[in-house]
């Protein structure tokens, strides 16, 4: 199937010179963390390494996508709010961002919104983490990860 990027995003789904407009006034050493929506309610995931792909848009143009994987809560590559906004300064101010995760049955993507402060909670540990959360925002990018995210992640 070849996903395109819709012509009209929701408003408030972010572009990355946004993102780190945002991450740019908060606490740096907080966690970044997405809200993914699931069948059983929204689930909260630790984002990791940018990973920049381009994209056809409905039009047919190749546009910038910064994918945000989710990684484990101690993985060496999860996010802080600093170390996110240092890696974004090289990625194009206006691609845009899309949270990704693995479900059951294929890679998953949601475009994002406006940071918001939050709780990770470590499954295994039942510690509970600081987080900058990044809420979901519905929109036609929201569904199976595109194709080049998921090659460039080799989570094909």
């Amino acid at each position: 199937m070849l996903l395109r990027v819709p012509v009209e995003l929701p408003a408030t789904a972010l572009r990355v010179g946004d993102l780190r407009g945002f991450l740019g006034v908060l606490p740096g050493d907080l966690l970044v963390v997405a809200d993914c929506p699931g069948q059983g309610g929204p689930v909260r995931v630790p984002l990791g390494w940018p990973v920049k792909a381009a994209v056809r848009d409905e039009t047919g143009q190749r546009v910038p996508v910064i994918g945000l994987p989710q990684v484990g809560a101690d993985d060496e590559y999860a996010m802080t709010a600093s170390h996110l906004y240092g890696l974004l300064a090289d990625l194009p101010v206006d691609a845009l961002v899309v949270a990704v995760w693995e479900a059951e049955d294929s890679p998953r993507q949601t475009t994002v919104g406006t940071p918001e402060f939050g709780d990770l909670i470590n499954e295994d540990s039942g510690l509970t983490v600081r987080a900058v959360v990044l809420p979901a925002v519905l929109s036609g990018a929201t569904g199976t990860a595109y194709d080049e995210i998921a090659y460039n992640l080799g989570w094909e």
